[in-house]
């Protein structure tokens, strides 16, 4: 299957979105990934493999018409180091598209709700310029820990003269409202009346905490909710089981990494456990405090 069979791609434009973080677009012409476009959506991902060096899941951040994908990578361990190190002309290989992504909604929604925070908003951008396509008016809300850590806000500003509302909020004030994203979602939810609110949906990808509050606010105003999980993978193929997810068994490289309410109300470790490199659980709580 070509989407399991790496390709060595160009990169051909880098950009520096804002504090350690860049967005790389990479040539797809002339490779057997071409023949994967039609089938891609927003939410799903790429592995990215520098030689030498890893192999790791990279969610896309869209596809332009000069046949080129991207990626938006924030530079956190060795791997992410050597791909910022990367430079226009120099070549990766990539894997895919892989996973499912997100479920357009249909004519009969009445309002589309997008929560990012940090890297997260990586999908949802694309999703967000879709939306915009399709003449569908929607609120997004970005949230960071502060502005330079905002992303896309430039390219954010295209949709302002629509329908659409684009929110941003920082934990320190710096921009926006101060406060975190959910806190800025249920907000935003309180101006609606319950009736108003029938055949809503919400998107939400970022830090699963924040994912979390997401999905119980969602519940409490009877809100459908796409979630994108991320996990360790060392695969991208169901091979590893690092991704599996308790007690479904689901693998969030083959059955995510967007999730629906209904599968979200089942994984008990939504919100609170991952797996680390040898495939033991061990708490969110604990993994951000190591991070």
């Amino acid at each position: 299957m070509t989407e399991n069979t790496i390709q060595t791609v160009k990169i051909k434009r880098i950009i520096n979105e804002c504090d350690g973080i860049k967005t790389f677009f990479f040539d797809v012409r002339n490779t057997n990934l071409t023949q994967n476009n039609r089938f891609l959506k927003p939410g799903q991902f790429v592995m990215i493999w520098v030689p030498g060096v890893d192999e790791v899941p990279m969610s896309l951040s869209g596809y332009d018409e000069d046949g080129c994908w991207s990626i938006t990578v924030k530079n956190v361990g060795e791997c992410t180091n050597a791909i910022h190190d990367l430079n226009q002309g120099d070549y990766i290989g990539v894997r895919g598209p892989l996973g499912n992504g997100f479920e357009f909604p249909n004519e009969n929604i009445r309002n589309i709700f997008l929560i990012g925070g940090g890297v997260g908003m990586v999908p949802l951008k694309w999703l967000s310029f879709e939306f915009h396509k399709m003449n569908y008016k929607f609120t997004l809300i970005e949230g960071a820990k502060k502005y330079d850590e905002l992303v896309f806000v430039e390219d954010l500003h295209a949709l302002e003269d629509s329908n659409s509302e684009i929110l941003y909020c920082t934990e320190d004030g710096s921009y926006g409202s101060k406060e975190v994203a959910s806190e800025a979602f249920e907000k935003v939810l309180q101006k609606y009346s319950e009736a108003d609110l029938i055949n809503s949906i919400a998107f939400t990808c970022g830090p699963e905490k924040m994912m979390y509050k997401v999905f119980q606010i969602c519940e409490k105003y009877n809100i459908e909710l796409q979630a994108s999980l991320e996990r360790i993978m060392r695969c991208g193929c169901g091979l590893c089981g690092l991704c599996a997810l308790d007690p479904l068994g689901l693998l969030v490289c083959k059955d995510g990494p967007v999730f629906s309410s209904k599968i979200l109300r089942k994984i008990e470790d939504f919100g609170k456990f991952k797996r680390n490199f040898t495939g033991k659980k061990i708490s969110i709580e604990k993994r951000n405090k190591l991070n």
